[in-house]
């Protein structure tokens, strides 16, 4: 049977390459793209020009009116802002429909919501979390005993292509980020921004870089799955110049939680700062290198020996500016498509190395795509 996927901010900066994406899958019967924003909907639409596409206007806020227009669907796709998490995760479980989404941070009463709907829902589905997750959980398969999961990623990019990704480098460097963190030997080691800097070479065009830790969910699920593993760290990089524009806002306070007054009302610094980013920057593309690059490290024993597997992950250069949008839209569509697929084989909220098969999701992104998986052995 065709299955029927209702994507959340479906024609949005990265849900609408997964949009696209889901429909190279010939099991895939129907897309929805549900928005708030119609025009970009029906834009998009129009550009797919495919039958099995249908535009249904929906605010996930509004609950009641969500629900009924996601029930019978068999996956709701997560697109939106990260801040809407609570909302989307809770219609899904009232519509009793199986769930993915890019990035969530999701707490225990939410892991309990999820299991008492009896849905299978998926915390984490892009590159990196996402395809990090498989890769790690891929590595591991080949060792008898895992030790260490290093993930290092580099993303370049303007500072904001959309509201969305401007938020996305803000949490993750701001000085007050309280998930940015690393596993070591039992216990999460919070970490400061640009703590852990490490030389990692990426593949061509992009090659050495120097990542720092950042505050993605890899670190708390790897350890949950992986018996025995002691060492877990994320780590990444924007440009450069990018890096050192975020490193004086945070040497001079401006990303901090603390108010200020603006006219008659008070504000948090950071959100004046982050507004006038946008302001001033919002939307910006530039002719530079763009690049979504991927690597992961699994290091263990094999027998007696020590092991240690690589993977670079790299796409086309000509992607351009849509690199950051389709290197998670597209992994996520892979995941959504194999949920699709086996549907509820566990119920409540999953990690991706949790659910999925490596091999199986590996062959899946493999077809008709151009995101390119090396494996080597060190």
């Amino acid at each position: 049977m065709k299955k029927r996927i209702f994507v959340l901010g479906g024609a949005g900066n990265m849900a609408s390459e997964g949009t696209r994406d889901l429909l190279k899958a010939p099991d895939i019967g129907e897309v929805a793209i549900g928005e708030v924003n119609l025009e970009a909907a029906q834009r998009l639409a129009g550009e797919l020009n495919d039958p099995r596409v249908k535009v249904i206007p929906v605010d996930v806020t509004d609950h009641a009116d969500a629900v009924q227009k996601i029930q019978g669907y068999d996956v709701l796709m997560n697109g939106l802002y990260f801040g809407l998490f609570d909302h989307a995760l809770t219609v899904a479980c009232q519509a009793k429909v199986d769930y993915a989404d890019l990035i969530s941070e999701p707490t225990p009463e939410q892991y309990h919501q999820a299991k008492e709907a009896g849905i299978t829902a998926i915390s984490g589905l892009g590159l990196t979390p996402g395809l990090s997750n498989v890769l790690a959980r891929h590595g591991a398969n080949h060792l008898d005993q895992t030790e260490e999961i290093h993930i290092h990623w580099v993303s370049f990019r303007t500072i904001a292509p959309s509201q969305g990704l401007l938020d996305t480098i803000l949490w993750e460097l701001a000085t007050p980020c309280p998930t940015r963190q690393y596993y070591f030997r039992g216990r999460f080691v919070p970490a400061a921004p640009f703590e852990g800097s490490k030389v990692v070479r990426f593949g061509d065009p992009v090659g050495e870089q120097v990542v720092y830790y950042v505050p993605h969910t890899e670190t708390g699920s790897l350890p949950r799955h992986i018996p025995g593993v002691q060492y877990v760290s994320v780590r990444g990089t924007w440009r450069p110049r990018l890096m050192e524009d975020v490193r004086i806002l945070n040497q001079y306070g401006l990303l901090d939680n603390d108010t200020v007054t603006v006219g008659n009302r008070q504000v948090r610094v950071r959100d004046f700062v982050r507004d006038r980013i946008w302001q001033t920057q919002g939307g910006k593309v530039d002719a530079d290198l763009w690049t979504f690059f991927l690597n992961v490290e699994v290091i263990g024993r094999l027998g007696q020996e020590t092991r240690r597997y690589i993977y670079d992950v790299t796409h086309p250069a000509t992607w351009g500016e849509r690199a950051t949008a389709k290197m998670t839209g597209i992994n996520a569509s892979v995941g959504v498509i194999l949920l699709a697929r086996h549907g509820r084989t566990k119920v409540g909220l999953l990690d991706p190395e949790e659910y999925y098969d490596p091999g199986e999701f590996l062959a899946e992104l493999a077809i008709r795509r151009d995101i390119k998986v090396m494996e080597r052995l060190a």
